[in-house]
């Protein structure tokens, strides 16, 4: 029997919105899928859920990260029930899905952040890598469900690390075109820099996303960069880094501002992105200033990097603990405003085959096929 042309689909994730990384990547989905398909999303907080979806509200304790996973799991699943065609699973985030998006490998998260930091982790995050890793392993691991990595190095991690023995089909998130485009630069590159006091010359980095990920070594390699300034973006509490850049005395050339839902304005003002981590399964800010074009500097431990090519969209520096080697490339880029027009110009024309479209269309495929394989199992028991 074929696949069903027309399917009911159910994802479930924590909260649906068009601002974090899993939830930006649900919404894509859904939103385009909803055109053909009935589309329901489980989640337990809603942004902007769009006319076409049915949205079903999960009950969850959020008092951290960790509440937040084991008190999800079983209502949703209780909630979701057996009456879909694809149950569409973020991470442990249901029993039993039908298909499930790894979105990060904790195991390799927790590497990370020693890599970084040694051991000096808190008594909280060896708590969660306790707790939340065997359950992602057991989740992860179970071949029932068709997985899909967002990059070849979590493709890779869902082996070696969790255990999988099928192989996980990589489908890289892609960019939203209206949204990040070259046009931003021209857009808001004045008016932005008029708001953070910055003047038209000053070379301008842009850090965005959790701290964590590398702006530690990002503050202390622009001790070594003369006249640039760093921006700084997220939802991480600014204190330590700023005391880090008092102390490598660049606290004046150093912006930290919150999270906010117009990021294409900083793009838009900024001359490199700047993305030192020490673990990321994507970095969807790679892709996203790459389409404003600018060039990136990041590590290969970014999933993103797998899509740039090394001196001609950006530079890759192999050690997010090689302030020097950051520290080179942050000068140099900071210095020739040819080689960044080249290397951003060359970012954009790539990143314009990565669209949110073709992501939906090769997820479908998925689908469909996990459907038919179903339907061949049974018929095969009968």
């Amino acid at each position: 029997m074929a696949a069903p042309e027309r399917l009911r689909i159910a994802f479930v994730v924590h909260d649906y919105n068009r601002v974090l990384g899993h939830s930006r990547y649900v919404a894509e989905l859904a939103e385009r899928f909803a055109a053909d398909h009935d589309v329901h999303v489980f989640a337990n907080r809603f942004e902007g859920l769009p006319a076409g979806i049915v949205a079903h509200r999960v009950p969850a304790l959020r008092f951290s990260a960790l509440s937040t996973i084991f008190s999800f799991v079983l209502p949703a699943s209780l909630m979701v029930g057996s009456r879909f065609d694809i149950v569409h699973a973020q991470g442990l985030t249901v029993l039993s899905p039908d298909v499930v998006t790894a979105h990060i490998s904790n195991a390799r998260w927790l590497e990370g952040r020693r890599l970084l930091e040694g051991k000096n982790l808190s008594w909280r995050e060896r708590l969660f890598a306790t707790l939340v890793i065997p359950a992602e392993r057991r989740s992860l691991r179970d071949d029932r469900a068709t997985a899909i990595a967002i990059s070849s190095a979590l493709q890779n991690d869902l082996s070696t690390t969790y255990g999988r023995s099928a192989r996980a089909v990589v489908i890289p998130h892609g960019v939203d075109q209206r949204q990040f485009n070259p046009a931003v630069r021209r857009r808001f590159r004045e008016s932005t820099r008029q708001a953070l006091g910055l003047d038209s010359a000053t070379p301008v980095f842009l850090y965005v996303g959790d701290f964590r990920k590398g702006l530690e070594p990002a503050i202390r390699a622009l001790a070594a960069v003369p006249g640039a300034h760093l921006v700084g973006i997220s939802r991480s509490d600014p204190a330590l880094y700023r005391a880090i850049a008092a102390a490598s005395g660049v606290d004046q050339r150093v912006t930290l501002l919150p999270a906010t839902d117009q990021i294409e304005r900083y793009y838009g003002a900024a001359d490199v992105l700047v993305l030192p981590t020490p673990y990321d399964a994507f970095g969807m800010v790679i892709t996203e200033a790459m389409a404003c074009g600018l060039p990136v500097i990041t590590t290969p431990l970014a999933g993103a990097s797998e899509l740039l090519t090394d001196g001609v969209h950006g530079v890759l520096v192999r050690s997010p603990n090689d302030v020097q080697a950051l520290a080179t490339a942050m000068t140099f880029l900071a210095g020739d405003e040819p080689a960044r027009r080249r290397m951003g110009g060359a970012a954009a024309v790539l990143m314009r085959d990565h669209t949110w479209d073709r992501v939906a269309d090769r997820t479908l495929a998925v689908y469909h096929d996990h459907v038919s394989q179903r339907t061949q199992r049974r018929q095969a028991g009968n």
